[in-house]
């Protein structure tokens, strides 16, 4: 469950490790986005996010949060509902500890109505490794920079941070999206 506002390099490491744990454990995965939208830290609408996060992370279960289920608790719960009875949160290595307290706190709680969200055997929450902002290639790449680079609009230095793999008229078309979202187009 994460931003990525815009998609970058930098969270290849985080899907990574979501494919990784989902293999060893034979399990399903999945990615959500946040449906954050705002005009400066969140420029991207939830659609938008999920057409581009499709494309650098192919092979990826991805959808995005929806009005009806916002939060990482409401994606739990719906998960647990569907069968799932062990859960691994994958995150950012300053987010661990957070997830971690969280889902504990209500796995098996009851709800101001009495209802129980969803109750897992049990909840790993694992980080995806550190990434040090200051450092070159994906581990420093962040959407903050991203946004930066498109705000400026430098596209050279925007491309660095989009997967090799996406094609140039993608790359280019998400900045064109980060830029007219943020209201520089």
């Amino acid at each position: 469950f994460g931003r990525m506002n815009p998609p970058t390099t930098g969270h290849a490491k985080l899907v990574d490790k979501v494919h990784e744990l989902a293999k060893k454990h034979g399990a399903y995965h999945q990615v959500v986005l946040s449906a954050s939208h705002d005009k400066n830290k969140n420029p991207l609408d939830a659609e938008t996010k999920v057409k581009h996060a499709k494309r650098f992370f192919p092979h990826t279960n991805i959808r995005a949060a929806t009005k009806t289920e916002p939060t990482l608790l409401h994606h739990a719960a719906r998960l647990n509902k569907a069968g799932h009875d062990h859960l691994i949160m994958v995150a950012g290595s300053d987010r661990v500890h957070e997830y971690h307290k969280l889902l504990h706190t209500y796995n098996g709680k009851p709800d101001k109505k009495g209802n129980i969200p969803f109750s897992f055997k049990k909840i790993s929450v694992v980080s995806a490794g550190h990434r040090d902002p200051d450092a070159e290639g994906a581990e420093g790449m962040s959407a903050s920079k991203m946004r930066e680079h498109a705000k400026s609009k430098n596209f050279k230095e925007f491309r660095k941070g989009v997967p090799e793999h996406v094609s140039h008229e993608h790359a280019k078309e998400l900045f064109h999206d980060v830029r007219k979202s943020m209201g520089h187009e």
